[in-house]
Parts: structure tokens; C-alpha cells; sequence
């Protein structure tokens, strides 16, 4: 007999800089099984894998560095350069990234699964879970976060708020798979129990 649980799929998204990878610290903290599509970007694009050696081939090595690790800011420019530019980005190393995403779920064993992907609505990949949370928060938090944490000045900051879908249509992922929501504008505290409030929920369902 097969016993191995299935796990009710879980997608955390949201719009850049409103607290995501916390949140999905916090769901660990919980005991869901975690999985972060931004670590697994990461991982695509080391030294000598196919993604970095298909980015290079594409806009040149320019997007490396003397270690011929991914340079991300070089990489970053282009991409903010045009839409056309990041579609190929994308084109390149997303179904990799979903691949490997996929694979890693398969090896949970708990009965929550919870993985980070922040193009859920714009890939349109809500068909892949069960559920999805989605993060938000005001707009002038969102922007103090962002230069904060990545350094970024005003301008950088706005701009990789402005190629991503606006927070109002994440909510649309409502139209294909039960979603909740979670707002995070106040302290770590008020935060935590949201999460634990919301990990009771969605464990009794699961």
C-alpha cells in the first residue's frame, strides 16, 4: 500500500518586496515544506550550468564575472532595458526552474507544501496548485523595502515595481484557485500570527 501523503500545493506570491521569502520562513517555522523559486533561479544560473551558458550566448559575456559567476546587476540592466528582453530571460530559464520545482515537491512529506513563485499570475501557473496566498502591502512600504533591501536607489526601485503586474492583479488568481490573503504592513509579531493562524486553516483543509 502507498502511503505517501500527498501534499495540498500551496503558491505564495505577491507583488516584489512585500515580504514573501519571511513569509515562507515563517510556514517552515510552522512545519509546511518549503520551496523557493527564487533559490532555485539561483541554482539555474551557476558557474557552467545550461541556463548562464544559454544567457551568455544570448546577450554576450559581458552578463559574467571574472569568476564567471552570473553578473545579476549586468543581467538586471538588460532586462529593464525592454520587455522583449525580459521575455527571453524568462523563455530561458523558467521551465527549468518549474521542472526542478516540480521535482522537489515529489520529495515532501508533509501534508503542506509551500513554494515561493512570484510569476504565478503573470506565467499564468495557478493550474499547477491547489490553493495560493497572496502577500501584499502598501505601495510606499513596498518601495522603502525594496531599496533596503537589495540597496537599490529610487529610481532602480521603481522600475522593477513597474515590469511587474500590480498587486491588484494577483488578486485575479482568485478566478481559478481558492486563494487567502495576507496583508503585511505591520510588525514581525502581528505577522507571525497570521501565519500561524493561517497554517491551521489551511492544515485542517489539507
Amino acid at each position: 500500500m502507498n502511503d505517501k501523503i500527498r501534499p495540498m500545493k500551496i503558491a505564495l506570491t505577491g507583488a516584489i518586496a512585500c515580504g514573501k521569502s519571511k513569509i515562507l520562513q515563517l510556514f517552515e517555522t510552522c512545519g509546511a515544506d518549503i520551496i523557493s523559486l527564487d533559490e532555485i533561479s539561483r541554482e539555474v544560473v551557476m558557474p557552467k550550468t545550461q541556463g548562464l551558458q544559454a544567457l551568455v550566448k544570448q546577450f554576450g559575456a559581458n552578463i559574467t564575472n571574472q569568476d564567471d559567476s552570473l553578473n545579476r546587476a549586468a543581467l538586471r540592466t538588460i532586462l529593464l532595458k525592454s520587455q522583449k528582453n525580459k521575455l527571453i530571460i524568462e523563455a530561458i530559464l523558467h521551465p527549468e526552474i518549474l521542472e526542478k520545482m516540480q521535482a522537489a515537491i515529489k520529495t515532501c512529506k508533509n501534508k503542506l507544501v509551500v513554494v515561493e513563485i512570484a510569476l504565478l499570475a503573470e506565467k499564468n501557473l495557478a493550474h499547477l496548485f491547489d490553493r495560493a496566498i497572496i502577500v501584499q502591502c502598501g505601495e510606499q512600504k513596498q518601495l522603502e523595502r525594496l531599496k533596503k533591501r537589495d540597496n537599490f536607489d529610487k529610481t532602480t526601485a521603481k522600475q522593477l515595481i513597474n515590469v511587474q503586474i500590480s498587486q491588484k492583479q494577483h488578486l485575479e488568481i482568485g478566478k481559478q484557485i481558492p486563494i487567502d490573503v495576507i496583508e503585511n504592513n505591520s510588525e514581525v509579531l502581528e505577522l507571525t500570527q497570521k501565519v500561524q493562524d493561517l497554517y491551521q486553516k489551511l492544515n485542517a483543509i489539507a
